[in-house]
């Protein structure tokens, strides 16, 4: 079960808040993980998207605004502004949306619910990002997490999967969280050549993941290495996996 709509809204505003207090002297420092991105690419990146997902909370359903409509964040520090007027304009909309009211998404017309959820994972995945260039980060939180790997096979797979590099073969892959309450969960999922079944299912596979659910959500993002987790089977399969997933 989808967390409520007002954990997502909460969970936008605390990582939004952790994001935008990075300080000033970080911003030049690369991101590891994202070649050629530093701290500063992923914050006015966060502030892009953030101006563009309020625009399309007025928009009809089969005409997005162009892209074009919104600036390039700016060099330097200014981005830090320029994000955080960015996220404020977006949590005012996002809590303003008629939930049911359907809106332009990359993933066809949804309903405006649609963003709050996905803008709840945007903005945790790349407050990770920051921290994790700059330190210990702090996981994302359980609950969201599996959702968040839920988005994935939801959202993500059908939209943004290669399939020719993934080249699936009816291979199955398991995942098994090792929280309890809100983290709890296991998924499989059998890897066709053009799509990608899942189940909430516990179930022998070609390759196993057990570890913690932000974990498993960071590696399935292609964040973190499956060697970080307990692997159990075939592991050239989340090379594969990580490989294709452009999202």
């Amino acid at each position: 079960m989808s967390p409520p709509r007002d954990r997502y809204l909460a969970q936008i505003a605390e990582e939004s808040g952790r994001l935008l207090a990075t300080d000033p002297a970080h911003l030049g420092h690369p991101i590891p993980h994202i070649d050629g991105w530093t701290v500063g690419d992923v914050i006015g990146h966060t502030g892009w998207v953030s101006r563009y997902v309020t625009l399309l909370q007025s928009a009809e359903p089969d005409t997005p605004p162009s892209r074009s409509s919104v600036p390039n964040p700016p060099a330097g520090s200014e981005v830090l502004a320029w994000s955080a007027e960015a996220v404020a304009g977006l949590r005012h909309a996002l809590d303003a949306s008629d939930p049911d009211v359907v809106r332009p998404s990359f993933a066809g017309p949804q309903p405006a619910s649609w963003w709050v959820r996905r803008m709840a994972h945007e903005l945790s995945m790349h407050r990770w990002d920051v921290a994790a260039a700059l330190g210990t980060p702090r996981p994302i939180d359980p609950a969201i997490a599996v959702d968040g790997i839920d988005e994935i096979f939801d959202v993500f797979v059908p939209t943004r999967m290669r399939f020719e590099t993934l080249a699936g073969k009816g291979e199955t892959l398991h995942l098994h969280s090792t929280d309890e309450g809100e983290g709890a969960g296991e998924w499989t999922a059998t890897i066709h050549g053009d799509h990608v079944d899942c189940e909430h299912t516990h179930s022998k596979a070609d390759v196993a993941l057990r570890g913690p659910v932000s974990d498993l959500l960071l590696v399935l993002w292609s964040r973190i290495p499956a060697s970080r987790l307990e692997v159990f089977g075939d592991a050239t399969l989340i090379d594969r996996w990580q490989e294709a997933a452009s999202f």
